[in-house]
C-alpha cells in the first residue's frame, strides 16, 4: 500500500511535528515565545471561559486515552498499517493540541507573582527540568518507538518488530508515571500563575489521575504479576527513595 520511502517521509515527518508540538506547549504553558501563550488572547466571560477550556483539556486528553487503548488499537491496525500506527497519532495529537490552542480561552486574573530575582529563574529551572526528565523518559522504552519512527524503520528494512519489555530501572524505579507526573507539575510552576493557568494545572491533574486507572488496568491485563508486583514497589507518583526488592523485570 504504503512505498518504503513514502512509509519513511510519514514517519520522519510525524517526528518533527512531534518535536514541534511538544516546544510549542513548552513555550504555551510558559506564555512565552510562541504566537499565542495561555494568557493572550480576549478574555471572556469568567464561568463560560473555565467551562471551555476544562472541556478543551479533557478533549485532549480524551484523544490520548483512547488511542492508547488495546481495542482501539486493534480496530485502528484495521485501517492503519501497525508500522504507522504510532506516527498517525502523532498527526493526531497535534491537531488535538492544534485545537486546545486555538480554542483556549485566557483568564489574566494573577494568582500570584513571584518578583525576587533568584525564586523567579529557579522556578523557571525548575520548569525546564521537569520537561527534560518528561522527555528523558521517553527514551527508557525507546525514544524512536515511542515517536513512531522504529515502527516504520522495521517495515521498510522487513525487521522482526521488537517484542515489548518491562524494566523498573531509572525514573521508572522512581516513580511508576514520570511522563503524567510531569503533566501535573508543569502548570504549577510559573513566577506569573495565573486563574487561567490555576484551571489548567486542575484539569491536567484531574484527566491524569483518572487516566492514569485505565492504563494501569491494561498494563496489568498485558504484563500480569510483573506489573503487580512492581505496583507495589513502585509508587505511581510520589518517590520514596528508597531501595526496594528486585521486580525481576523482562529486560
Amino acid at each position: 500500500m504504503f512505498s518504503k520511502a513514502l512509509i519513511l517521509l510519514y514517519a520522519g515527518l510525524a517526528y518533527v511535528l512531534a518535536m514541534a508540538n511538544i516546544a510549542y506547549i513548552v513555550g504555551f504553558l510558559a506564555d512565552f515565545g510562541v504566537p499565542k501563550g495561555i494568557n493572550d488572547g480576549t478574555q471572556g466571560a469568567l464561568w463560560p471561559s473555565v467551562a471551555i477550556n476544562l472541556g478543551l483539556i479533557w478533549l485532549f486528553g480524551l484523544h490520548h486515552s483512547t488511542t492508547a487503548r488495546r481495542w482501539f488499537k486493534a480496530y485502528w491496525t484495521r485501517i492503519v498499517p501497525p508500522s504507522l500506527e504510532r506516527a498517525t497519532y502523532l498527526y493526531m495529537t497535534a491537531i488535538a493540541s492544534a485545537l486546545l490552542i486555538a480554542f483556549w480561552q485566557p483568564i489574566p486574573i494573577t494568582v500570584w507573582r513571584v518578583e525576587n530575582t533568584m525564586g523567579y529563574w529557579a522556578i523557571w529551572g525548575a520548569y525546564l527540568s521537569v520537561w527534560m526528565m518528561m522527555f528523558s523518559a521517553t527514551f527508557h522504552f525507546g525514544h524512536l518507538g515511542f515517536f513512531g519512527l522504529a515502527q516504520a524503520w522495521e517495515k521498510v528494512v522487513a525487521a522482526r518488530p521488537a517484542e515489548t519489555s518491562f524494566c523498573a530501572r531509572w525514573l521508572y524505579g522512581i516513580v511508576r508515571h514520570p511522563i503524567s507526573l510531569g503533566w501535573m507539575l508543569t502548570p504549577w510552576l510559573t513566577p506569573h500563575m495565573t486563574l487561567g493557568q490555576i484551571v489548567f494545572a486542575i484539569g491536567a491533574t484531574a484527566y491524569v489521575l483518572v487516566a492514569t486507572v485505565f492504563e494501569e488496568r491494561d498494563l496489568v491485563a498485558e504484563l500480569g504479576d510483573r506489573y503487580r508486583v512492581y505496583r507495589r514497589q513502585v509508587p505511581a507518583f510520589l518517590p520514596r527513595f528508597r531501595a526496594c526488592k528486585s521486580t525481576q523485570p523482562a529486560e
